[in-house]
């Protein structure tokens, strides 16, 4: 994946026409927070170069990533290109956009890959605004950009990757959504086990039916996580973590490390450990950077010795979201 460059970098020919923006990637999910609450992480994601042309409407020049990636590189269905297109409309500009896309992430990692390129899209064309919109105002936009990657309108990546932190969300309106405040830092060790889900398959497994019990439990479980997350207490974050009955029990089943590598993060003395979004990613609190590296390291030996390949990563929360480098 790759990392946020360590020195500030801007393109320039004349000011204002080129620039590079940064897109974070993020967590989702977060237990029993279904489609409804994500969390912006630090040092992964994507990159995209932008510069005005005269043609109006947006030209993707190029889209390169990860070895095996496959990245649309077709204007009307790359998430990037969506989202700027739809920024342009929203303001009716007159000239155009062109892009250079550099993915950090692969699909289906559960890390919001193209939630991170829609706001990098997003951003960037923002920018080339004569007079650039508030961000607030590329909700749409960037929400139009990850529908075309996930077939409807999520919120739970693409909102915490535009706004850094974390942000909860309505599932059933992406456009009503609050970000949460969080008093302190957070350390998290985070895994990618090389392990292929499809976020079709990950969704067609889910129950459509719940019990009453299951259904009031999940509700208090996401009431107590956001009310800790307010208070910055990790530990009560991790337990109410890995309370949800509903859809991390069904989909852990497609992720066949999963079990190994929740029980080491936990007897590391990880806060609690989950997927997020639908997987095979998984992340675990810890107390400090230090910690997570401890927990992570448990978490990747337990993976390896599933017979699974594995990625490792100690990160943060971003709390900036989408910007210009």
């Amino acid at each position: 994946m790759e990392a946020v460059p360590s020195s500030i970098s801007v393109v320039s020919d004349r000011q204002g026409e080129r620039v590079v923006v940064w897109g974070p990637g993020s967590l989702s999910n977060l237990g029993p927070g279904f489609d409804a609450l994500g969390l912006c992480i630090q040092g992964l994601g994507d990159r995209v170069e932008a510069w005005r042309t005269e043609t109006p409407g947006v030209t993707l020049v190029e889209a390169n990533g990860l070895p095996g990636s496959s990245i649309p590189c077709d204007s009307t269905t790359n998430t990037a290109a969506v989202a700027a297109a739809a920024v342009l409309r929203q303001v009716g500009a007159r000239h155009g956009v062109a892009l250079r896309l550099h993915k950090g992430l692969p699909s289906g990692s559960g890390l919001g890959s193209s939630a991170a390129s829609a706001v990098a899209g997003a951003w960037a064309a923002n920018l080339l605004l004569d007079e650039p919109l508030p961000r607030e105002a590329l909700v749409e936009a960037v929400l139009e950009g990850e529908a075309v990657a996930s077939g409807s309108r999520h919120g739970d990546n693409v909102l915490p990757a535009l706004f850094g932190g974390l942000v909860l969300v309505s599932a059933s309106d992406p456009t009503c959504y609050r970000r949460i405040p969080l008093p302190g830092p957070l350390s998290i060790a985070l895994i990618l086990p090389r392990v292929e889900i499809l976020t079709r398959t990950a969704r067609e497994i889910l129950p459509r039916q719940v019990t009453l019990q299951d259904a009031v439990h999940n509700a208090s479980a996401l009431a107590f996580l956001i009310d800790a997350f307010r208070a910055g207490d990790w530990e009560t974050v991790g337990r109410w973590m890995m309370a949800d009955r509903i859809v991390e029990p069904v989909r852990a089943r497609l992720v066949p490390c999963y079990e190994p590598v929740r029980r080491a993060a936990l007897s590391a003395g990880a806060f609690g450990c989950a997927l997020t979004g639908s997987g095979p990613a998984m992340f675990a609190l810890a107390r400090d950077e230090m910690h997570a590296r401890q927990v992570l390291s448990a978490m990747r030996e337990a993976c390896l010795q599933s017979g699974v390949d594995v990625e490792g990563y100690v990160t943060a929360v971003d709390f900036e979201g989408a910007r210009q480098l």
